[in-house]
């Protein structure tokens, strides 16, 4: 028994004694001479360097920061599962919003920013295919949010509050600083503290990646002076997408 334990005891310590050891490396970025253990589960250690621990935990950083980013988003929950791929258009337009959606994905880029503008009536799959495109990118390791337009100014009210963690100006700052900001449903709230807000940060976001998904046509969002700075900004680097249609939500559940 005591020999099939101590045999037992030298298999499992093995698993963590290296197979192979190279020494007086070195590493062309810190230029520290380290030995290379190779282990027999593949994995390797450079002892004196940390160079690989120090990309490791930025990458770390990094993703808690996108993830941090994405949280901020407000969304319904009937598009939280929503994915390009899950998108199934029922007419030529909705396969243009599709196949727009699967470009910008495919070619999003931080050096050559653009915006899509998903213009049409209720149901049509703009907020699944802006959503999903925010996903995507998400997961592609870019800082993103989704912000349907009115629980984004109940945010917004919320840091006029004497207790609240952070002020306008820094939850503004926030929103310009994203690789993708997503604003949803444009047009649905037309109070002056709307306009007033909406203009601050869609001016911020010129030159940048922008996602905008409104009910409302071009004509109806340059109604006043107010809505046409905001509508001018919006469409600069922009491809309006039009989808028509039948709502999906009014097809029977089951």
């Amino acid at each position: 028994m005591e020999q099939a334990f101590s045999n037992f005891k030298s298999t499992k310590l093995k698993r963590f004694e290296p197979i192979k050891s190279t020494p007086n490396l070195k590493c062309e970025k810190c230029r520290r001479t380290y030995t290379l253990h190779e282990f027999q589960n593949g994995y390797t250690y450079k002892d004196g360097c940390d160079c690989a621990m120090i990309e490791q935990a930025k990458k770390t950083h990094e993703r808690k920061v996108v993830m941090a980013a994405f949280s901020n988003s407000t969304h319904d929950e009937s598009i939280k599962d929503a994915t390009v791929n899950n998108y199934k258009p029922q007419n030529k337009s909705q396969k243009y919003a599709k196949e727009t959606a699967v470009e910008y994905v495919t070619n999003f880029s931080l050096d050559n920013p653009r915006t899509i503008i998903y213009q049409g009536s209720y149901g049509t799959g703009k907020s699944h295919l802006a959503f999903a495109i925010t996903k995507a990118l998400r997961d592609k390791g870019y800082k993103v949010a989704f912000m349907h337009i009115p629980d984004l100014m109940d945010r917004i009210k919320n840091t006029y509050n004497k207790n609240s963690l952070q002020s306008t100006d820094e939850l503004i700052e926030e929103l310009s600083t994203l690789d993708l900001l997503v604003l949803d449903d444009v047009g649905v709230e037309d109070t002056q503290h709307t306009l007033g807000k909406l203009f601050s940060i869609v001016n911020k976001r010129q030159n940048m990646n922008n996602i905008y998904t409104t009910n409302f046509t071009k004509q109806q969002l340059q109604r006043t002076q107010d809505w046409e700075r905001i509508s001018t900004r919006m469409n600069k680097n922009a491809r309006p997408v039009k989808l028509v249609g039948d709502d999906w939500r009014e097809t029977a559940s089951w």
